[in-house]
């Protein structure tokens, strides 16, 4: 038996042992795995000794990782709204990749609506952003940039990696770059507003000028806006900076469509004569047709009878004629081609009747800080370097400064260079690269 000093002393020694009881308990229940996690934690107001070596552990990993993948996913980054604040540059707490970062993304383009050939009103776009883009909150002037006759995506002429090579040698300053496609089921709109395909001109001055400014850190004015492109794009950029110096301040022009008096005849649509007769006798084809039918046949052309058609349908449309919805200016009487003269001068006009042109917008084209054409020489389209020069010929004789640039080589030669060593820099000086 024990005695009451005994018994005393096992009381004292018990409530001793208590809180380290205690202690052991909640050690055992914080500090041991569960098969449940998730209830633990939130049956626990604070993180557990071992959660946050875990924690510590996994995030050393993720940096670990991090820094050795410097390349990133498209899906990884989304631009930048233009409601952040402009100012003094401050870093960005996202890595900057080695080289532009292109981005493709799907617009709306209300300015299309109402088209007679079932046209989508949703279009792609290719932007690229350069390095700095991540690295500082500013804002960037932009170059849009607009694609041939049936041509998509982004082009092989504007590789992100060379592009940052120019920029980090001094040759071109860093710009947001737009490409835009005029590519539709004829193939191709160029560039303008037309009851048959879309209102192509109020889709990039509106649609997608607005929807860039939204979206990137743009410098929002004419001033710090470039617009150029190649061929049908290149004639487009002209017409489009001719037309809207609210919008654009400069256009470099490369290998653009231009007739002087006497190109029409020549060019891919009327010549050879054979030509006439193949669009002669598809127009007469599909007036025949259901107006269904006679739409997909006309997107099922190819060739150069393809080009003449597109080219009809957006500077000669006729949406109350039957399709092609065209206003040809050949036509066949008592078994002989007759021409109408007045139809002829309305196809003249899409690519020709410069010295119109530049008459009626001569007040435009002086608020320009900046016109550029280029061509090589020997354009397989031997009316195309005729026409760059007379197009030149014609603003100088109107008092507005412009640059002509002639290289060897045909209609594709040298195009990348052309635009690294030339454009670029050209936009390079031209734009304003500040508020």
């Amino acid at each position: 038996m024990f005695n009451s000093k005994t018994a005393i002393s096992l009381r004292v020694l018990s409530i001793l042992m208590l809180p380290l009881l205690a202690c052991a308990m909640i050690q055992s229940v914080f500090l041991t795995p569960t098969s449940h996690p998730a209830e633990t934690a939130t049956s626990t107001p604070a993180f557990p000794v071992k959660v946050l070596r875990q924690t510590s552990v996994f995030l050393t990993k993720v940096a670990r990782q991090t820094s050795a993948s410097p390349t990133r996913t498209l899906a990884s980054i989304t631009p930048i709204l233009a409601q952040s604040s402009p100012g003094t540059p401050t870093p960005s707490p996202t890595a900057p990749p080695a080289a532009p970062f292109v981005h493709s993304v799907t617009i709306s383009a209300p300015a299309l609506a109402n088209n007679l050939l079932g046209e989508s009103l949703e279009r792609d776009l290719v932007i690229y952003l350069p390095v700095s883009y991540f690295q500082f909150q500013k804002r960037y002037p932009v170059i849009y940039y607009l694609l041939d006759f049936g041509e998509q995506g982004a082009p092989a002429v504007l590789n992100p990696q060379t592009l940052q090579k120019d920029i980090n040698v001094g040759i071109a300053r860093e710009m947001i770059i737009v490409v835009v496609s005029g590519a539709n089921s004829l193939g191709g709109s160029f560039y303008v507003n037309s009851p048959v395909t879309g209102n192509w001109d109020d889709f990039v001055t509106q649609d997608v000028v607005s929807y860039v400014d939204a979206h990137y850190r743009t410098l929002p004015q004419p001033a710090s806006r470039g617009i150029a492109g190649h061929a049908m794009g290149g004639s487009g950029a002209l017409a489009l900076a001719m037309r809207h110096p609210d919008v654009f301040g400069a256009v470099y022009s490369l290998s653009p469509y231009l007739f002087d008096d006497n190109a029409l005849a020549e060019s891919l649509m009327f010549s050879p004569p054979s030509m006439i007769d193949n669009f002669v006798d598809l127009q007469a084809r599909e007036s025949l047709l259901p107006a269904d039918d006679a739409v997909s046949d006309m997107q099922n052309n190819a060739g150069d009878e393809q080009f003449a058609l597109a080219y009809g349908a957006a500077f000669v449309p006729n949406p109350q004629a039957k399709p092609p919805y065209v206003d040809y200016p050949y036509y066949r009487q008592g078994g002989q081609l007759s021409r109408d003269e007045t139809i002829w001068k309305r196809w003249e006009a899409g690519f020709g009747a410069i010295p119109d042109k530049i008459q009626a917008y001569k007040e435009n084209q002086s608020k320009l800080n900046g016109i550029a054409i280029d061509c090589g020489a020997n354009d397989q389209y031997r009316w195309l370097p005729r026409g760059c020069e007379y197009f030149s010929a014609q603003l100088t004789a109107a008092g507005i400064p412009n640059q002509l640039n002639r290289f060897a080589g045909d209609h594709q030669s040298n195009l990348e260079q052309r635009i690294r060593e030339f454009m670029l820099p050209f936009f390079s000086d031209t734009l304003v690269f500040d508020t």
